[in-house]
């Protein structure tokens, strides 16, 4: 964790150079998430989105930045889901550090990056509602693919969609399937 915190520091030190000037945001929100191979479907689990952002400038449509970021995700069983799952729901309390390549036109911006996530609390429950926490081992690092659109309102508010699925799985027990998160975020960024 602290080589990728330096890691990150250095890229953004290395842009610094180049970048006119840096912006900063705080973000609120929220995820509508899934896991790939629990057997639930839909995202139907809701959680909080909520952090800072430091932009750096590169040009008049580009920008390098990277946000600091506590967000909730798992999956939460509906009517409609299989019985075959042994889950009703899982919660996983996370923070996440994206970083984005941003590009804008008017008052739309297109972005996509790469995120480093650490889970720092998970739950599971099991079908008949027993905490099978226990049970369920999961690796503490994600990383994750983001795509996203902002609009902006104003100089001061924005609004940010974001799809997100991990690169890898984060099941870590024997014999378990791999479990893919899927995550569509909706968040405002008010700017400073």
């Amino acid at each position: 964790m602290r080589k990728f915190c330096w890691a990150i520091f250095l890229c953004f030190m290395s842009t610094y150079t180049s970048a006119q000037t840096f912006k900063a945001a705080v973000i609120g929100g929220f995820n509508l998430s899934q896991i790939d191979g629990d057997r639930l479907g839909g995202f139907h689990k809701i959680g909080v989105n909520t952090g800072v952002k430091a932009a750096a400038v590169l040009s008049d449509r580009w920008q390098l930045s990277i946000e600091m970021l506590y967000v909730q995700q798992g999956s939460s069983r509906s009517k409609t889901d299989s019985p075959l799952s042994m889950f009703d729901r899982i919660n996983l309390n996370l923070v996440e550090a994206p970083i984005m390549l941003s590009f804008s036109d008017w008052k739309v911006q297109a972005e996509a990056g790469i995120s480093y996530s650490n889970i720092i609390d998970y739950k599971a429950i099991s079908i008949i509602g027993d905490d099978i926490t226990d049970q369920e081992i999961y690796k503490s690092n994600i990383f994750t693919g983001i795509l996203g659109a902002s609009y902006f309102f104003t100089d001061k508010w924005t609004l940010n969609i974001r799809w997100s699925k991990s690169l890898a799985s984060f099941q870590d027990r024997e014999g378990g399937d791999p479990f893919f998160g899927r995550v569509v975020s909706i968040r405002m960024l008010y700017w400073l």
